[in-house]
Order: C-alpha cells, then sequence, then structure tokens
C-alpha cells in the first residue's frame, strides 16, 4: 500500500506540473515582461539536456539564496521522434524537500518563459503561485519586456473589456472612442500595431482593430477601426495579448 501511495502522489505532482504551466495562458496583471531561459527550459519540451539549478533570492541583492530553479523532470525521448515525458521546472525552497510548479507562459510555440512582474537592475522579480522570488542569474540576458516582446508579433487580440478603454487619442483624459454601436465595437477582435506612445508615463498602442480573426483569412471586405489603447489596465493586466502557437 505504501508504494501504491507513492506512485499515486508522483502522478498527482506531474499532473499537478503539467496544469501548472498552462502554454496558452493569458498573461497576468502586473506583468512587466517574461524571461527566456533555454539553459533551463532546454530547446523544446524533449530536450533532454541536464540544466544548472539556478538560485532564487527574497530580495534583490540579498547575499544569501532561499532556493532554487531546477529541472524537476529530464525528457525521456521516443525511438520514432518526439517523448513521453517532457522536460519539468520547478522551484525548490530551502528546507522544502517539494519543489512547486514554476508558472511560465508560452511565447512562441512551445517555448515557455517565466513571467516577471518587476525588475530592478540586473534583478528580475519573478511570478510563483505562492508569492515571488528575486533571480540574477540571465536575468540582464534573458529579460524580454512586455513591449519588446508585443512588438515582435505581427498580430494581437484585445483581451476582454480592452475595447471599453479605446481613445481617439492616447491619454485616459481623451473621451471614449465612437465606434458605432455596442455590438460592432464588442466584436472587434484582433489588431495591429502601428506605433505607440509614452503618456504620464502610461504605455499607448495605436492599433488597426478589426473583426475578423487574423487565422480566418476572409477575403470579405472588413472595417478596420484606428485606435489608441493603454497597453495595461487600471489592475495592471495587459490589454492585448497573441496566439504562441498561431493559427
Amino acid at each position: 500500500m505504501k508504494s501504491l501511495a507513492l506512485t499515486v502522489g508522483a502522478l498527482f505532482a506531474l499532473v499537478h506540473f503539467a496544469c501548472a504551466q498552462e502554454p496558452e495562458r493569458q498573461p497576468p496583471a502586473g506583468m512587466v515582461g517574461v524571461l527566456r531561459w533555454p539553459g533551463l527550459f532546454g530547446a523544446d519540451p524533449c530536450d533532454p539536456t541536464p540544466a544548472t539549478p539556478v538560485p532564487i533570492f527574497a530580495s534583490p541583492r540579498a547575499k544569501a539564496p532561499i532556493g532554487a530553479l531546477e529541472l524537476v523532470r529530464t525528457a525521456k525521448p521516443e525511438p520514432e521522434g518526439g517523448c513521453s515525458n517532457g522536460r519539468v521546472v520547478g522551484l525548490r525552497r530551502h528546507g522544502t524537500p517539494q519543489a512547486e510548479a514554476l508558472p511560465t507562459i508560452e511565447i512562441e510555440y512551445e517555448q515557455p518563459a517565466a513571467i516577471a512582474i518587476a525588475k530592478s537592475g540586473p534583478w528580475c522579480q519573478l511570478l510563483l503561485h505562492s508569492g515571488s522570488a528575486w533571480v540574477h542569474e540571465s536575468c540582464e540576458t534573458g529579460f524580454i519586456s512586455l513591449e519588446a516582446l508585443l512588438a515582435e508579433k505581427p498580430w494581437l487580440y484585445l483581451l476582454e473589456g480592452a475595447i471599453d478603454q479605446a481613445r481617439g487619442q492616447p491619454g485616459n483624459s481623451g473621451q471614449s472612442l465612437q465606434i458605432g454601436d455596442h455590438a460592432k465595437a464588442s466584436a472587434l477582435r484582433s489588431a495591429h500595431v502601428l506605433g505607440r506612445r509614452i503618456v504620464d508615463g502610461q504605455t499607448w498602442l495605436r492599433l488597426a482593430a478589426s473583426g475578423v480573426n487574423e487565422c480566418e483569412r476572409s477575403p470579405l471586405p472588413n472595417e478596420v477601426f484606428e485606435l489608441w489603447l493603454p497597453l495595461r489596465n487600471a489592475a495592471g493586466r495587459p490589454n492585448v495579448w497573441f496566439h504562441a502557437r498561431g493559427c
């Protein structure tokens, strides 16, 4: 019975890690960027390459680490291709035997990245399921700001409630954008970035928004609305995101 309990516990842990990574999750509130970590996450989920643990700290410029990010499970490639078990990265705090899942977000197809909620010089603060922690290693080379990440994407989609913040000119003092009837405004889904501007310390995106999903490739004429949208809403959550896995 003891061995069965251990087996069930191990399976539960693996399911917990698989669900926690959420490859198509939307960006959380407070996200300022991501931390790309090829040496930790690997080139792909089936990469069997070992990884050196990365120390984590309670605060920037702290001397003693409180734990480490490490490879909890290595990939097991199959002879026919692919792998039966993909690699899993976790966080193990000192004095705690069990590792916890590291929240990630997919920035390209099957390429996860850690979620940064603050940056202080060469230090990045990572979002955890229970609080946060700071890392120094690879922060300077691996950090990608939210602005830079979105600038690389040709198409974005509007998140819920974003269109209510649209303006004809950048800045919160401007009047709400008059697109027409409410149904037409709420149907706007995809957008292309035309430019950006910083007003009162806030980044605004100039978008060409459409009601047609870019994956539909509709041959019919479609009405496009130019508008300004704050990059983040009042809660600090991004108003736009992208499909990491494409169409």
